[in-house]
């Protein structure tokens, strides 16, 4: 890959792609949830072995619990070239065993790396609890 200019659309467009994956979650739409990672993708979830790779990849999401919806809070994205990086805050809402709603705060760091058909892709991904009150 050569390096390429790294414009306002390149960051929509990774905007575009997080929300996706995210809101492909709740749905348990985990092929088009796979289709925004790189085959050697690697996440780096709190208090875990990492996870790389869409086979490992798709083992864990079928073992995540049922996650109602993401609220995104705020995204911001950097990038250079064919390399870009999005940090965000977010609200995941999961419903409990007695049927209640429960929010869980959190906050993640993820690699994107533009392909060769000019596609981003996350190639890395690391999360965890962000304590909001």
């Amino acid at each position: 890959m050569t390096d390429s200019e790294f414009t306002q659309d390149d960051i929509d467009t990774i905007v575009s792609v997080f929300q996706e994956t995210l809101f492909d979650i709740p749905k348990e739409d985990f092929d088009d949830w796979l289709m925004q990672w790189t085959e050697d993708a690697r996440l780096m979830p709190p208090n875990m072995a990492d996870v790389v790779g869409h086979d490992a990849l798709r083992r864990w999401m079928r073992e995540w619990p049922k996650i109602k919806r993401f609220e995104v809070i705020d995204n911001t994205v950097e990038g250079d070239g064919d390399l870009a990086v999005l940090i965000s805050h977010f609200v995941r809402v999961l419903e409990a065993d007695d049927g209640e709603d429960v929010e869980q705060y959190g906050r993640q760091v993820l690699k994107f790396r533009r392909q060769p058909d000019g596609r981003w892709l996350i190639a890395a991904a690391i999360f965890n609890a962000d304590h909001r009150s």
